[in-house]
């Protein structure tokens, strides 16, 4: 009995901690709380793959360093052909050694045919953080079907007295066109105050040969 008494209460507390732990099994993370400081530098990785989740994976690559305030476009990327690629992960890459303080940024997105070789589809852009953040619109390349490459820059610029307590990077894709029966389910990577890290692999509804892709800027302020 004495060892029942005891066991009682740890069943309680761990009950109790899984329910504040806000756990997303969708996404596989811990929700960070909206107290979290998120003010380390960050930059935005990305991977893109064809057939099977985690298949025939092109090379990772990454944005410049929002607190390099260098506002330039990362390479294309693609899967490992660069050629109609079905699935995108997203990383949120983190920093301790720079801040983000007195800086305002948002995310652009650009696609490409024909291996990054054709004309880019428009620029579509995130509100800025100091907005509140947001969605893009739906990114395409200039035709609106079967990309093969995207990417992305984080703009900067200056604003004094403005800092963030927390972030993390949203991602959706679609197909025909920027169908909303067509649309695949959002991937968010963790949260900055929680390291960063990757998103699950974002794909249309049917992840196959996706047209659209639009990215999220969810900031806390």
């Amino acid at each position: 009995m004495k060892n029942l008494k005891l066991f009682i209460p740890a069943i309680i507390f761990l009950i109790v901690a899984c329910e504040d732990s806000t756990f997303d099994d969708v996404n596989g993370e811990i929700q960070a709380p909206e107290s979290a400081s998120g003010s380390n530098d960050f930059r935005i990785g990305f991977q893109l793959g064809d057939g099977g989740l985690g298949s025939n994976a092109g090379a990772k690559v990454y944005t410049t360093w929002a607190a390099d305030r260098q506002n330039r476009w990362s390479v294309y990327g693609g899967d490992n052909n660069k050629y109609d690629p079905d699935w995108i992960r997203l990383e949120l890459d983190s920093r301790t050694s720079e801040s983000l303080s007195n800086l305002d940024f948002r995310i652009h997105i650009q696609l490409n045919d024909d291996r990054g070789n054709s004309t880019p589809g428009i620029i579509r852009t995130t509100p800025w953080a100091s907005q509140g953040g947001g969605w893009s619109s739906w990114a395409t390349d200039a035709n609106a079907y079967d990309f093969d490459v995207i990417r992305l820059k984080i703009e900067t610029r200056y604003r004094a007295g403005f800092v963030i307590r927390n972030l993390r990077i949203g991602i959706q894709l679609t197909d025909d066109g920027t169908s909303g029966a067509k649309e695949g389910v959002v991937r968010y990577t963790p949260w900055l105050s929680n390291g960063g890290g990757l998103t699950y692999y974002a794909g249309d509804n049917n992840y196959y040969d996706p047209d659209a892709v639009r990215i999220l800027l969810d900031v806390i302020r």
